[in-house]
């Protein structure tokens, strides 16, 4: 196999670990709207921060298993060019790791849960 197929298969399996929990949000999203419009709003709220938590240690597991699965073909990277791989490795778990704190204060903290859960109830 070339360097360039090894690549493009770590990008594509990059794309699915992305794509995979980014996808599986949308449908829950889609049936908590439907949920709410058919006047089920009760459990809406705990609905979404299930999703949210199950797509979160998705994409944990996927980018986990990437990481084992495409190893050599990152280690070929580091050896090939560390400046550039140091870069693009620091940039993608800085993101990543914002992406999840964003998250985490959006919907998941316990506070927005309580002030939620009161606001249903009155």
């Amino acid at each position: 196999m070339s360097s360039n197929t090894d690549v493009a298969r770590l990008v594509g399996d990059i794309c699915v670990s992305f794509g995979l929990p980014f996808l599986f949000i949308c449908l829950a999203l889609a049936n908590i709207a439907i949920s709410r419009a058919r006047g089920n709003r009760k459990f809406a709220g705990l609905k979404l921060r299930l999703c949210l938590i199950f797509a979160i240690a998705l994409f944990f597991y996927c980018i986990c298993s990437l990481m084992s699965q495409d190893r050599f073909v990152v280690m070929s990277l580091w050896q090939s060019d560390r400046v550039f791989y140091s870069f693009v490795y620091s940039a993608a778990g800085i993101l990543t790791f914002s992406g999840l704190v964003v998250l985490v204060y959006w919907k998941l903290r316990p506070d927005l849960w309580r002030q939620n859960d009161g606001e249903l109830e009155s």
